[in-house]
């Protein structure tokens, strides 16, 4: 059974090729909910968060305030860094866990890694291959904007502190590209799964 790692810059549209995998017959390990996981109260990063950018990150229960927290990370790259640091390794250990648990399974045709930060966090090292998921520059602007509900500038912003296209294709086994219709990425991903399988 196959690992292969999804990746694409903020808004290129991962989570719906991700389901498109998931629609016919891919497990999927989605890096970005195991990133909201162990940031909570109690869980492995949280106590070094809150060591590093202090209590201006919490909200009034204790737990992070994502968004306080990005708005930090995303207008510093050394703050940025330390982020990645301190919830790469955790991140990691839990895709590892999940990777075992579905090959023991093994009902999955194949298994995504559905990763922003797949290099970044050391995970391209235990994937048979990368896929890249690819959007106009302007198209992902807009869907950061619509659903983190943040400005044009913060989007482009994020956009910025990402990698360029050309870094991302420099990995890319395969190229998806989500600027068009739901029906054309289908088409790519039903493409992928007879290669691949």
């Amino acid at each position: 059974m196959k690992v292969i790692g999804l990746t694409g810059g903020t808004g290129s549209g991962k989570g719906v090729v991700s389901q498109c995998l998931r629609d016919v017959g891919a497990a999927i390990i989605d890096a970005d909910l195991i990133a909201h996981e162990i940031i909570k109260k109690g869980r492995p990063a949280y106590e070094e968060l809150v060591d590093y950018f202090g209590g201006q990150i919490l909200q009034e229960d204790g737990e992070i305030f994502r968004r306080k927290l990005g708005e930090i990370v995303f207008r510093g790259k050394e703050k940025l860094e330390f982020l990645n640091r301190c919830t790469h390794k955790y991140i990691a250990q839990e895709i590892a866990r999940q990777i075992q648990e579905a090959k023991e399974l093994g009902k999955a045709k194949l298994i995504i890694i559905d990763a922003p930060l797949l290099v970044e966090a050391g995970l391209v090292e235990i994937c048979d291959a990368i896929w890249v998921v690819y959007a106009d520059v302007e198209v992902r602007a807009r869907r950061v904007m619509q659903r983190d509900g943040i400005s044009y500038e913060t989007a482009q912003a994020r956009i910025a502190n990402q990698k360029s296209w050309a870094e991302y294709e420099s990995f890319a086994q395969a190229v998806i590209d989500n600027s068009g219709t739901l029906q054309e990425v289908q088409t790519q991903v039903a493409g992928l799964m007879k290669k691949y399988v």
